[in-house]
C-alpha cells in the first residue's frame, strides 16, 4: 500500500508464457486448471492487475512447496487468466472461454460489478436442474463488491467487502465520536455499478438508519468524466461537515482538485472502499490527503507485511482490499481441491466443479492474511455465500495510507 504502483504488461505476459504447466491440463499432464477474469486493461486495470499478481503469488507458493495431491498424484496449479476489461460484453465472452476452452475447475473474479452481474446471470440458477442450461462454473470472487451479487447463482461465492456493514460502522462512528458533524454531502458515479450501489445500498441506508446526519446535497457524475465544476459548485454551496466521496480514483482526483480550487473544505472526507490502494497515492496524494476509507486490508500484522512485500517484489502487485482476497482464495481452494476427491479429468470436469463447490459451501471459518474470515451459509437470508471479516479504517497522510482505526485484537498481533 505504501509504494508507487507500476505494473508492466510484459511481466504478466512473461508469467503466462513461462508458467509451469501453462499448456498442461488435467491429471494426465499433472496440473489442475484454475481461472481468473479481471480488468487487465482499461481504466480499472490497476485493481485487476494487482489481483492477478496476488493470485499468481499464491500459485507460486503452492507449486514451489510441491503443489497439491489429487488422486494420489502430486500435481501443480495452472492459472488461466483472462481480461474482462470492465466491459460486460467482453466479460460474457471470457466466462464462456474459461468454462469451455480453458476448462478451469473454478475461477476468481470478475473485477468489475458491472461485469459480474451479467456473467453471474449466465450461471445455473438451481443446482442439479437438468432443465437449466446455465453454465456450471464455480466463481470465488475477490473484487466485484456490489451488494447481493452472490444471490444470482448458487455457483457464486465471494470474499469481498461487506459495504453495508462497513458504512454502517462509519456512520455510527461519526455519530458517537464526532457528534458535532451533522450535515453530509455526497458524490457518486452514476454509471459505475459499485459506486452507485455503495451510495444507494450502503451509505444512504446507514445515514437514514442512525438518524443523526442531515443529507444536504447529493451530486453525481460519470466514472471517466473530467469536468466537475457545476457539481462542485453545488457542494460548495451546501458547505456540509462531512463529504462522502464515493468515487474511484479516475474521478476522485480531478474532482478533489476542483474542490480545492473552489475552496470547499469539509471537516471530514470519507472515501469508497476501492480507494484504499496505491493508485490514488500515485495520482493525487496532495489533494486526497486526509481521506478516510474503510478497508479489510492494511499491512498491520507481520503476515500482512510479508505478503505485501513479497507480492511487490515478485510481481509489482499492490496489496489492497481487492487484491489480497485473490491470494486468500487460492490458498483456501488448494486445500478444498484436495478434500473434494476430484478425478481431475476432462470427462469429470462438471462433476469435479460440483464437488469443489459443495466443499466451499461448508467451509465455515478460514484464515485470511489479516484475520479470520467466515463464509456465510447458503441459507443466510441477507448475504448467502458472502463473508464476514475484520474491518479497518485507513487515512491518507503524507502520501501513504495510515491506520486510522483498527479492532483491538488486530492491534495486539
Amino acid at each position: 500500500m505504501r509504494r508507487p504502483f507500476v505494473f508492466a504488461a510484459a511481466t504478466l505476459l512473461a508469467a503466462c508464457l513461462l508458467w509451469p504447466g501453462w499448456v498442461g491440463a488435467f491429471q494426465s499432464e499433472g496440473t489442475v486448471r484454475i481461472g481468473g477474469m479481471w480488468p487487465l486493461s482499461g481504466p480499472a486495470a490497476f485493481f485487476g492487475k494487482a489481483a492477478y499478481g496476488l493470485a499468481s503469488l499464491a500459485v507460486d507458493e503452492i507449486n514451489e512447496a510441491g503443489g497439491l495431491v489429487v488422486e494420489g498424484k502430486r500435481v501443480k496449479l495452472a492459472l488461466h487468466a483472462q481480461d474482462e476489461a470492465c466491459n460486460a460484453e467482453q466479460g460474457l465472452a471470457v466466462v464462456k472461454r474459461l468454462a469451455t476452452v480453458d476448462k478451469v475447475i473454478f475461477s476468481l473474479g470478475p473485477g468489475c460489478s458491472s461485469v459480474a452481474e451479467p456473467v453471474f446471470g449466465t450461471l445455473q440458477k438451481k443446482l442439479g436442474d437438468a432443465s437449466d442450461s446455465g453454465l456450471q462454473l464455480l466463481f470465488f470472487t475477490d473484487i466485484a463488491t456490489k451488494f447481493g451479487l452472490a444471490k444470482l447463482s448458487p455457483w457464486v461465492f465471494r470474499n469481498t467487502p461487506d459495504e453495508p456493514a462497513m458504512y454502517d460502522f462509519v456512520v455510527k462512528y461519526l455519530k458517537e465520536k464526532h457528534p458535532d458533524l451533522k450535515t453530509v454531502m455526497v458524490s457518486y458515479e452514476s454509471d459505475f455499478a459499485h459506486s452507485a450501489a455503495t451510495w444507494n445500498l450502503a451509505v444512504k441506508p446507514a445515514l437514514e438508519r442512525h438518524k443523526h446526519h442531515q443529507i444536504v446535497e447529493v451530486v453525481d457524475w460519470r466514472w471517466l468524466d473530467n469536468e466537475f465544476g457545476a457539481q462542485v459548485t453545488r457542494l460548495r454551496k451546501a458547505n456540509a461537515d462531512v463529504y462522502f466521496s464515493l468515487t474511484h480514483t479516475p474521478s476522485t482526483c480531478p474532482s478533489m482538485l476542483e474542490l480545492k480550487r473552489q475552496r470547499v473544505k469539509p471537516k471530514m472526507v470519507i472515501g469508497i472502499t476501492s480507494l484504499a490502494g496505491t493508485e490514488v497515492l500515485q495520482q493525487c496524494p496532495d489533494v486526497a490527503a486526509g481521506i478516510i476509507a474503510p478497508s479489510n486490508f492494511a499491512p498491520i500484522t507481520p503476515r500482512a507485511k510479508q505478503v505485501a512485500d513479497k507480492a511487490w517484489e515478485r510481481y509489482k502487485a499492490d496489496s489492497n482490499i481487492h487484491s489480497v482476497p485473490a491470494y486468500e482464495n487460492v490458498h483456501l481452494m488448494k486445500g478444498l481441491i484436495e478434500k473434494a476427491a476430484i478425478k481431475n479429468t476432462e470427462d469429470t470436469l462438471l462433476a469435479d466443479r460440483r464437488k469443489l463447490r459443495d466443499q466451499l459451501a461448508k467451509v465455515g471459518t478460514f484464515q485470511g492474511v489479516v484475520g479470520k474470515i467466515t463464509m456465510r451459509p447458503e441459507d443466510d437470508p441477507v448475504k448467502p455465500r458472502d463473508v464476514d471479516k475484520d474491518m479497518i479504517l485507513v487515512q491518507i497522510k503524507a502520501a501513504k495510507w495510515d491506520v486510522f482505526w483498527a479492532p483491538e485484537h488486530l492491534k495486539r498481533n
